[in-house]
């Protein structure tokens, strides 16, 4: 056994780390922690074990590794997927990606195609969430043998083609952010309302945004009401890793605040940043709802209230509008529950359109159970 082992090719992870001189555990773990960083600060100082990174090193891991480690991998080195950094290859075939099929280039250069179109001129309404055309993998590589595109539009292309490696995104999604090039676009939208017993709340946003346009994004723009309210509303930002953010307050009046979220550095043309805030004394007495209007493509919406002992929920429902106006039920996205004597809602929805909106309300006992 020990001199079969020996004769196996190395696996292709290994050969790449040799190329870079990374191939030591301390070197390693810090190109590791640079590249989870980008991916998620959470994964930061979670990396493999020494013991962990010698298995994957000598190609004795069965399958391949956890999720979380796969995207950080797959950050480190652009071009290569989990599976094919596992594999065992001949030393001259590892360091350079395999040869793409004419298929692979033909779908490059729909891509660039798609954003070139978009990106100076963006389409009014854009087909989100239903199957897109092009579902052939594509090659970053590949981006930089199209005729024609502008060096904006590659390097969007390329900066999509990573972030479907990153969340694992299937090829129609990747082809339909690229038919909202020109825009500004929310890959996630959280809100958080914690409502204490007297109805006193605090809202946290969180936007995940991606800039597919062509112009950096330093300013997000938000509103929020309340029917009642303690002073002026107090807001806070919350800052990502990579990001500071300051608020910039626009108009007050007793129950509502428009606000700017100054965002530094900038977020460029192709890059992604988390920004949000913290809002806090806002009110809920009679009145139970939060409604949210998404003002640009929102891919995930996630709104999650918990109101402190309320102790029963007599009634829960949430409603979608349509930018025409219309409206429709979203109940099959609503999930409540208690804990304790709180209780606590979950409404999401996928691939919203600018100018849609999500109204979430409820009916607690106004007197002490």
């Amino acid at each position: 056994m020990e001199s079969q082992a020996m004769t196996n090719p190395p696996v292709r992870l290994k050969v790449l780390l040799r190329e870079r001189h990374w191939q030591t555990y301390r070197t390693f773990s810090i190109e590791y922690d640079k590249a989870a960083r980008k991916v998620d600060p959470a994964l930061v100082g979670v990396g493999p074990s020494r013991a962990q990174f010698h298995r994957w090193t000598t190609g004795q891991v069965k399958g391949l590794p956890y999720p979380d480690h796969l995207r950080v991998l797959e950050k480190m080195f652009p071009g290569w997927t989990a599976e094919q950094l596992f594999e065992r290859v001949t030393e001259d075939r590892a360091e350079h990606p395999p040869p793409d099929s004419p298929a692979g280039t033909d779908k490059a250069e729909e891509l660039l195609k798609a954003i070139e179109q978009n990106l100076h001129a963006p389409q009014g309404d854009v087909t989100w969430g239903t199957p897109a055309e092009m579902t052939a993998p594509v090659s970053p590589a590949l981006l930089n043998s199209v005729e024609g595109a502008s060096d904006t539009a590659r390097r969007l292309g390329r900066q999509l083609l990573e972030l479907q490696r990153v969340l694992r995104l299937s090829d129609d999604e990747a082809a339909q952010l690229a038919t909202l090039s020109g825009n500004i676009v929310e890959l996630s939208m959280t809100v958080d309302i914690d409502i204490d017993p007297e109805g006193w709340s605090r809202v946290t946003y969180r936007h995940q945004l991606l800039n597919l346009s062509d112009k950096p994004m330093a300013r997000l723009s938000r509103e929020v009401w309340f029917e009642y309210t303690r002073d002026r509303l107090a807001i806070e930002p919350v800052s990502d890793p990579d990001r500071r953010v300051m608020i910039q307050r626009v108009h007050d009046t007793a129950n509502l605040s428009k606000f700017a979220c100054q965002i530094s550095p900038p977020i460029q043309p192709g890059e992604m940043a988390t920004v949000g805030c913290v809002c806090e004394g806002g009110q809920f007495l009679n009145d139970h709802y939060w409604r949210q209007s998404t003002p640009r493509y929102t891919r995930h919406y996630t709104l999650r209230v918990r109101h402190q002992q309320a102790r029963q929920l007599l009634r829960c429902w949430a409603m979608e509008e349509e930018p025409n106006g219309s409206e429709n039920s979203a109940e099959d996205a609503l999930v409540w529950d208690y804990d304790g004597d709180d209780v606590v809602m979950t409404l999401t929805r996928d691939h919203l359109r600018p100018n849609q909106a999500l109204t979430l309300r409820w009916d607690v006992p106004h007197e002490p159970a």
